[in-house]
This record gives structure tokens, sequence and C-alpha cells, in this order.
């Protein structure tokens, strides 16, 4: 999946209340310490800053103790929430107004200094309900609202990362839903700082470097150049410094542990091959792209195409860019085999597409995520990641 940003379709302001639907665990969570982390570490919240809380009702025994920790902070919390529902209904309305702005969401993003959001809607089948071309105008009406926050600097958080409980997800992934659902919470309460170690050594690493290579036994083999170009870091923290600088490098995704840049444009030369790629819930085994100049000449696949031809033939040019390259250095999050995760140490992800969450210019909401374990990547002859274990 793409990391993405919650927009408002559809609002019910909530007061704080005692319902407590919660989701699935092994175990008892402490929500209210995973809160303070959230709020005063992830999001670094200020006194007198205005903070939007959004997710879904089963995930309200830890929305509540988020929305608590703000107030603490003599911050201002607005807690939003949605359901499976309303997002079902939405898209039933009719297609004149596909275009419309998304005024809410804008006015809100104006208000806002920081948005804490879990995705509320986890059935990928939901996203398929609307034509692909009724799909892309509406993702198009949408993109603006990513442009705003990072103009404002608004600080964006999610939990999630790939990695928030659902059986649908449990399923994708190959575990049980308590199995992902204990991954997903001892995430959220690892220590933050050593992550942040970790992975900041990762970026000093990159940002000293020139070109990376990536290769795999599937056959994949592809450069790119990255001399110039700054890493990124989502590692769970953000420093005054990054809130007073905003942009990318305001921005974390929980469980964190990852370090993305984008590549050079028309630099990416190679072949990526992707065994087994997701999409809107769907497996899609036997990806080959072929790329030259930064972007995709030709894509295939073995099986499942046609669960993404509708939507990438509607798509604009930029769907085709190589538009990043992330490498997880977390390594408390398990990763391998159909556990393909962000930010699992040593994980390669390559993104086409849109990057602008990534600090690009290609605004194309469009994008195809291609994960590899086992995959070996050098910076300028050295490796970096061997077989995917992170040197």
């Amino acid at each position: 999946m793409i990391k993405t940003y919650p927009v408002v379709a559809a609002v019910v302001l909530a007061a704080i209340s005692t319902a407590t639907a919660q989701p699935k665990k092994a175990e008892p969570v402490d929500y209210a310490a995973i809160a303070e982390k959230v709020v005063g570490v992830s999001a670094n919240v200020k006194e007198g800053e205005v903070v939007q809380v959004h997710g879904g009702v089963g995930d309200l025994a830890l929305l509540e103790e988020i929305v608590l920790a703000v107030r603490k902070r003599g911050a201002h919390p607005l807690l939003t929430i949605t359901t499976d529902k309303i997002a079902r209904a939405s898209r039933t309305a009719p297609e004149k107004y596909d275009s419309q702005e998304p005024k809410l969401a804008n006015e809100l993003t104006k208000l806002i200094n920081v948005r804490i959001f879990i995705p509320a809607v986890r059935d990928p089948s939901i996203g398929g309900l609307l034509a692909p071309d009724r799909e892309a105008k509406r993702a198009k009406a949408e993109a603006g609202i990513a442009d705003l926050e990072l103009k404002r600097k608004v600080r964006v958080v999610e939990l999630n990362n790939g990695l928030v409980p659902s059986p649908w997800r449990a399923k994708e992934l190959g575990v049980s839903e308590p199995e992902l659902a204990k991954i997903f919470w001892d995430g959220l309460s690892a220590d933050f700082s050593a992550v942040e170690a970790k992975c900041k050594a990762l970026r000093d690493t990159v940002a000293a470097g020139s070109e990376l290579r990536i290769t795999h036994p599937n056959g994949t083999d592809l450069k790119l150049k990255v001399k110039g170009r700054k890493p990124n870091v989502s590692d769970g923290v953000t420093s005054d410094a990054e809130v007073k600088a905003g942009g990318v490098g305001a921005q974390a995704w929980l469980p964190a542990g990852d370090v993305y840049l984008t590549p050079v444009p028309g630099s990416a030369e190679g072949k990526l091959v992707d065994d087994r790629m997701l999409f809107m819930g769907k497996e899609i085994t036997g990806v080959t792209a072929e790329i030259a100049k930064g972007k995709t000449t030709s894509i295939t696949a073995k099986a499942g195409w046609e669960n993404v031809k509708p939507r990438y033939d509607v798509a604009g040019p930029g769907k085709t860019e190589v538009g990043f390259v992330d490498f997880g250095c977390n390594p408390a999050i398990k990763s391998g085999g159909k556990l393909e995760t962000w930010m699992g140490a040593g994980m390669v992800t390559i993104g086409l597409g849109g990057n602008v969450w990534a600090g690009g210019t290609n605004k194309e909401p469009f994008g195809l995520l291609h994960q590899l374990a086992g995959a070996t990547v050098t910076l300028d002859g050295k490796p970096l990641i061997e077989a995917g274990v992170l040197k």
C-alpha cells in the first residue's frame, strides 16, 4: 500500500466517551502509554496547537487516550470518526460530484497543526466499488490536500505502516489476526530512540553515496542515481527542528523504521521483478517492469494483472516513473515470505508513480508498490544490504 493521508469525505464529531470497542489483540495493550508516545514523541504536539485525531469506532479506546494526551499538553483536540458504512455510501454519490473540491477537508487542513490518524476503513473491497475512471477523478480532486499539508507544515502521524490489524490484512500478510495485532501493538510500544539511531545511521550512509544497485535472485537488477538527493527518515521521532522545518521531515508512520528517498529523475535503469504484489486486496504474481531513463517502458505479470489494468490504464503519465526507494531499518519488526513490511530491517520497497509524500514532485495519485525481501543493495559498489540483511 502507498503511504497516504485520510480524506474527510464524511465526518462525525465525537466527544470523549467510555465506549471501548477494542481491536483483537493477544494481550492487554497500554493505550495510554502508546498515546503519550504518539502525541509527545511522534507528533511533538505543542501548547495551543489544533490537533485532528481521526479513526474508527473499533479503535475508540486508543483514540480517546490520544485526545486526552493532546489536551494535557494544552493543545486543542478534534476527534473525527468514520466507518465502513460511510465509506461504502460515499461510493454511491452521483458521478457529477467526483471532481468536486473536498471543501471540508481543505478547510480543516487550513485549521489544524497536526493530524494523527489510524485507518478506520480496512476492507480493501470498498476501494473497488467505484469504476476506475471515477476513482481516478476523485483521487485527482483530493490530491491537493497533501500539497496543502506540506505548505502549511502540518505534521502527520499515521498509525498503520501496512500493519494495522484486520482480517483482510492478516490474510494478505500470511499471519493470523492475533499475530498481526501483536506485531502492530508491540511496534507502537517499542523504544523509538533505538529505532531512531539505527535509521539515522542508514540515512547518513545513503546521503553520502552516488549510485544504488538493487539485485535479487528473481531477476531484479536496477540502478538508480541518488547523488545530491536527501534521504528522509521515518523513525517515530519528530524533533523541534523538524517541527519548525515542516514538510516531509514532519511525517511519521508507525510502527516506525524506514529510510526513503527519491532518485535523480531519469536515472533509473534496469529490470524490476516482484514475485508477489498486493493491489487493493488482490494478489498479483510475477510482475516484471522494464525500466529505462527513470520510467517503466513495459510492465507485465504472470497472473492477476486484470485486477490492476483498469486502474493502471486510466492513471496519468506519472504512473510510469520510478518514484522512490525505501529501506527498512527496524530490527524488531519481522519481514519475509508473505509478511512484507516497510520497516523490517533489510526490506527494500520500490515505488512507481506519485512521490510527493517522499519529497518528490510527481503528483500522480496512482502508484504501485514492489517490496523485495531478500534483496541485495550496494551503494557505490559497497554492500548496504546483503540477501535481505541490513549491514
